[in-house]
C-alpha cells in the first residue's frame, strides 16, 4: 500500500508543477500582462466584444490562481505527512493521505448567497468542500477559457494592423483597376476605406470586435469588389479575342472580296456567256460592316461592356455570311476562267499527242485547232464552242471520226 500511496503523491506533484508552468507562461504573455496591467504595462480599458469575452476571463485566471494555491497547499500537506512518517505507513496515516488527494478535502473560499436564489433555511454565505480532482477540472475549464480569450486578442493584435495595411493596398490597387476597367465600384472601396479607418481607432481597445468586422464586413465586401473585377477583366480579355477574331474576319473579306471582283471583271472580259456570273458584294455592304466594327471598339472605350459583347456575336455572325457570300462569287467567276485555261492546256497537249503519231499535220486537225486558238485567246471566248471544237479534234484524233489514216 505504502507504494501506491508514494505513486498517487508523485502523480500529483507532477500535476501540479505540469499546471504551474503552463499557468507561468500564459502570464508571461506580453498579451496578457497589458490585459492586466502587470509587470510595467498600464492596463487596457477593454471594450466591446473584447471587454465581454476577456474581463470573464481574467477574473476566472484570478480564481485559477487561488485555486492553484489551495492545490498545491493539498499536495503539500500529503508530501510533508509522507515525510513525517516512517518508510512504512500505518493505516491511519495512509488513510489521512488519500483523503487528502482523493477526498473532499478542499474547501473553497465562501460564496455569497443572492437573496433572490436562498431558501428559508439557506445561509447568506455557502462554502463548499471538493477534492483534488474536482478542483483541478475546475481549474482547466478556467485555463481553456482564459488561455483561449488572451490569445485570441494576441493574435488579433499581431495580425489586425497588418490585415488592414494589406486591405488598404488592395482598396488602392482595386481602384486603379476598376477605373482603368471603366468599372464604378468607388461607392464600395471608399465604404470599405472608411471603415478601415474606423477599425484602427478600436485595436487597442476591442481587438477581437475590430477583427470580427473586419470579417464580417470589409473582407466579403473587399472580396465581392475583387468578383465584380474579375469577371470585368474576363468579359474584356473574351471582348479582346473576338476583337482579334472579328478583323481577322474583316481582313478575310476584304481579300476574298477583292479576288471576287477581280474573278468577276476577269470573266466578264474574257468569257462570252454572263448569265453564269455572281456579283461580289456592293462595296457599300464592306464598308457599312467596317464602320459598325468601329463603333463597338468605340463604345467598348466608353465602358459599355455587355452590349459590345452581344454587338461582337451578331457582328461576328454577318461577318462569316458576307465571307461566305464572296467566296461562293470568286468561286463561281473563277469558275469559267478555269474552264478556259484548262481548254487551253488540254487543246496543248492533244496537239502533242498529234505530233507523236505524226497527224499535226492533218489538215481537219489543223483547222480544228487553228479554230479553237483563235477563241480560247480571243476576248471573249465562248467556252461551248471552243469546247466542241476540241472534242472535235480529240475524236478525229483517236479515230472516231476517221482521219484517212486508218482507225
Amino acid at each position: 500500500m505504502t507504494v501506491e500511496i508514494d505513486q498517487l503523491i508523485a502523480n500529483w506533484k507532477n500535476k501540479v508543477n505540469i499546471a504551474g508552468q503552463n499557468l507561468l507562461e500564459l502570464q508571461e504573455l506580453p498579451t496578457y500582462q497589458r490585459l492586466c496591467g502587470s509587470f510595467g504595462f498600464p492596463p487596457v480599458k477593454l471594450t466591446g466584444i473584447t471587454q465581454t469575452r476577456v474581463t470573464p476571463a481574467l477574473e476566472a485566471m484570478n480564481d485559477l490562481f487561488q485555486h492553484f494555491d489551495l492545490l498545491v497547499q493539498t499536495v503539500d500537506k500529503a508530501i510533508k505527512l509522507r515525510q513525517q512518517s516512517p518508510r512504512f505507513l500505518s493505516i491511519p496515516k495512509i488513510a489521512e493521505i488519500i483523503q487528502l488527494l482523493t477526498g473532499d478535502s478542499i474547501e473553497l473560499p465562501m460564496v455569497q448567497t443572492p437573496l433572490a436564489q436562498r431558501e428559508l433555511l439557506t445561509g447568506a454565505e455557502t462554502t463548499t468542500k471538493i477534492t483534488p480532482t474536482q478542483l483541478l477540472q475546475l481549474m482547466q475549464n478556467a485555463f481553456s477559457v482564459a488561455r483561449d480569450a488572451v490569445l485570441a486578442v494576441d493574435d488579433a493584435w499581431t495580425q489586425m494592423e497588418v490585415m488592414l495595411a494589406d486591405a488598404e493596398a488592395q482598396i488602392f490597387s482595386m481602384q486603379n483597376l476598376a477605373a482603368s476597367l471603366n468599372q464604378d465600384c468607388q461607392s464600395e472601396l471608399i465604404q470599405a476605406g472608411s471603415t478601415i479607418a474606423s477599425l484602427r481607432r478600436s485595436i487597442e481597445q476591442d481587438p477581437l470586435g475590430t477583427s470580427a468586422v473586419f470579417q464580417q464586413h470589409v473582407q466579403p465586401m473587399l472580396a465581392q469588389v475583387k468578383a465584380t473585377l474579375d469577371q470585368r477583366i474576363k468579359q474584356h480579355n473574351q471582348i479582346r479575342d473576338k476583337l482579334a477574331i472579328a478583323h481577322n474576319l474583316l481582313q478575310q473579306l476584304k481579300e476574298i472580296h477583292t479576288k471576287a471582283i477581280a474573278a468577276f471583271a476577269e470573266c466578264d472580259d474574257k468569257v462570252l456567256d454572263h448569265s453564269i456570273l455572281l456579283p461580289p458584294l456592293p462595296e457599300e455592304q464592306i464598308e457599312a460592316l467596317r464602320q459598325w466594327l468601329m463603333k463597338l471598339e468605340t463604345k467598348l472605350a466608353e465602358g459599355l461592356v455587355n452590349p459590345i459583347i452581344v454587338g461582337l456575336d451578331n457582328w461576328t455572325i454577318k461577318a462569316r455570311e458576307y465571307i461566305a457570300s464572296e467566296q461562293q462569287a470568286y468561286a463561281v467567276n473563277n469558275a469559267p476562267l478555269q474552264t478556259r485555261r484548262e481548254l487551253r492546256g488540254r487543246l496543248d497537249a492533244l496537239q502533242a499527242k498529234a505530233l507523236a503519231r505524226q497527224l499535226i499535220e492533218d489538215p481537219i486537225l489543223t483547222e480544228l485547232a487553228l479554230q479553237a486558238k483563235q477563241l480560247l485567246y480571243s476576248r471573249p471566248t465562248p467556252l461551248n464552242k471552243a469546247a466542241e471544237l476540241i472534242s472535235h479534234y480529240e475524236k478525229r484524233l483517236n479515230g472516231e471520226l476517221g482521219n484517212g489514216h486508218g482507225a
